[in-house]
């Protein structure tokens, strides 16, 4: 089955939980006002993401092979004293996989509780992506733009291939449909960088720069 018909079954039992769901804040074009910096009309609404998460363990664990895991409380970022509240660890028995890690926290807020998605491969440290990535109204496009962007990394997991590339100071991903690569030190060329990936994902012996990991994933599907 490909992963286009699995997302439709996440679409599909999603629905049926009658979640949230809520539009916008502005039109795409138009700027943020400035107080919509700092409020968030209402964190409750963002437990969709915890859901989704759920939706896409209880659809992947049905793969083949596939065996998903509860993870206990653990540090996502040590060096921001940031640990996650629950965690699902999902793995697959085909060649080459890397495991996908759908890791709950539940973030205070002034306004009450702001649930958050971190979505990691293979250990909780080398994270893929947050969402919400701020929960502010100014950065809120919406509860469909959320699960989408939800979906398109667990998507880059399954289907594979994906690469990672995590150095101290830097991190760079890359997947058939795009690339990403930054961090809090000035890191390698982003070309060279992409170039490393691909070759990677070629299955090429390279040498990677100095005190830098890398995680190769194949698909999941087969």
């Amino acid at each position: 089955m490909r992963i286009e018909e699995r997302r439709a079954q996440v679409a599909a039992r999603y629905a049926a939980r009658d979640l949230p769901c809520w539009p916008a804040h502005r039109p795409p074009m138009d700027s943020p006002r400035d107080e919509e910096y700092s409020r968030v009309t209402d964190p409750a609404r963002y437990r969709i993401v915890h859901e989704r998460a759920r939706v896409w363990t209880e659809v992947l664990a049905q793969l083949p092979g596939v065996r998903a895991e509860s993870m206990p409380p653990a540090p996502l970022d040590p060096d921001r004293h940031l640990s996650f509240d629950r965690g699902t660890r999902l793995t697959s028995d085909h060649e080459g996989t890397l495991p996908l890690l759908l890791l709950e926290r539940d973030a205070p807020t002034e306004e009450g509780t702001l649930a958050v998605l971190h979505l990691a491969a293979v250990e909780p440290t080398v994270e893929l992506a947050m969402h919400p990535d701020c929960g502010c109204d100014a950065c809120d496009s919406g509860s469909a733009d959320l699960l989408e962007a939800i979906d398109e990394r667990v998507r880059h997991v399954v289907a594979g291939p994906l690469v990672i590339l995590q150095n101290p100071r830097w991190q760079a991903q890359w997947h058939p449909d795009g690339s990403s690569s930054g961090g809090s030190g000035r890191g390698p060329d982003h070309d060279k960088v992409m170039d490393l990936c691909r070759r990677l994902a070629a299955g090429e012996d390279v040498r990677l720069p100095r005190k830098t990991r890398a995680f190769v994933g194949r698909s999941w599907l087969g």
